[in-house]
């Protein structure tokens, strides 16, 4: 059970063909999973349960959360939440989200790509979302969405990337940025009553991937692995910022986009940098788009 965290996860069961599958593995085995599998398999047999995992996955990877404004406290411990948040690193950004929500919630799930299921620590904890255009992929998504806000109306919690990819800049040498947030998160909102929180992730990928990403699907998967090693050993920052008014919210009833367009801009406020722009990022197609 324990090896199935790091040694099965892989972004090459996303891919939708077995060519682009092999050489995300290759990549990724090459530039990061393996260096990952090697930190964590000293701690792995401790890891013998969610709770666990989740108290002790930031040790594992030597990766400290700076909060830079906010508390961790400030987040409710019994009301139904969504936490949003921006996507900046990939991989690493849900570990964090799952680690500060550990703190603070017993019930909590994180949405996220259904590779994660792979992982048997992470298998309770994750609503997967595919992006495969098929129906199976439509199925999935619809008992994630209808499996959601089942938790939230037994006063879960749950922590969401609304952008549903990691950010990307928008041109081959500007900064990084979410797309356009789904309506996916909207829709759990209005139908869950949850209180929402925002949070925002300083911080992006390397150039590197930024590049890779506007060449090749299959190349932007392969290093994703490699951006969640190049944090090991280093402080995250974030910002937790206030629930948003339920009367804002309720105010976008008739308009899901609207209402994304809102907390993304919202998350994004949170930047310390005073400079921060609410540009989208690189729109991956409507696979993601139709979220």
């Amino acid at each position: 059970m324990n090896k199935k965290f790091c040694y099965y996860i892989s972004y090459a069961h996303s891919s939708t063909s077995g060519l682009g599958g092999s050489f995300t593995r290759v990549l990724e085995n090459t530039t990061g999973r393996l260096a990952l599998r090697k930190s964590s398999k000293r701690w792995l047999p401790n890891l013998n349960s969610m709770q666990v995992f989740w108290h002790s996955i930031m040790e594992v990877y030597g990766v400290t959360i700076d909060v830079m404004q906010g508390d961790i406290s400030d987040i409710p411990s019994r009301e139904p939440l969504i936490v949003v948040a921006n996507h900046p690193y990939g991989i690493l950004d849900g570990l964090v989200i799952g680690s500060i929500l550990a703190q603070c919630r017993a019930n909590f799930k994180i949405v996220a790509n259904d590779i994660f299921n792979k992982a048997q620590h992470l298998k309770d904890t994750i609503l997967p979302i595919s992006f495969k255009n098929d129906r199976d992929a439509i199925l999935l998504n619809l008992g994630t969405r209808k499996n959601a806000l089942k938790h939230l109306s037994q006063g879960g919690a749950i922590g969401i990337f609304p952008g549903g990819t990691v950010s990307t800049s928008s041109r081959l040498f500007s900064e990084p940025a979410d797309p356009v947030w789904r309506s996916f998160t909207a829709k759990m909102i209005l139908k869950s009553n949850a209180v929402v929180m925002p949070i925002f992730f300083d911080g992006s990928t390397s150039r590197i991937f930024q590049l890779a990403s506007h060449f090749h699907s299959a190349l932007r998967a392969g290093l994703l692995m490699r951006e969640c090693k190049l944090r090991l050993d280093k402080s995250v920052s974030l910002v937790i910022g206030k629930p948003v008014s339920r009367n804002i919210l309720e105010s976008y009833k008739n308009d899901p986009v609207g209402m994304m367009d809102f907390l993304r801009r919202e998350t994004y406020k949170l930047s310390p940098n005073k400079n921060q722009t609410f540009e989208y990022g690189y729109e991956f197609g409507s696979k993601h788009r139709n979220m």
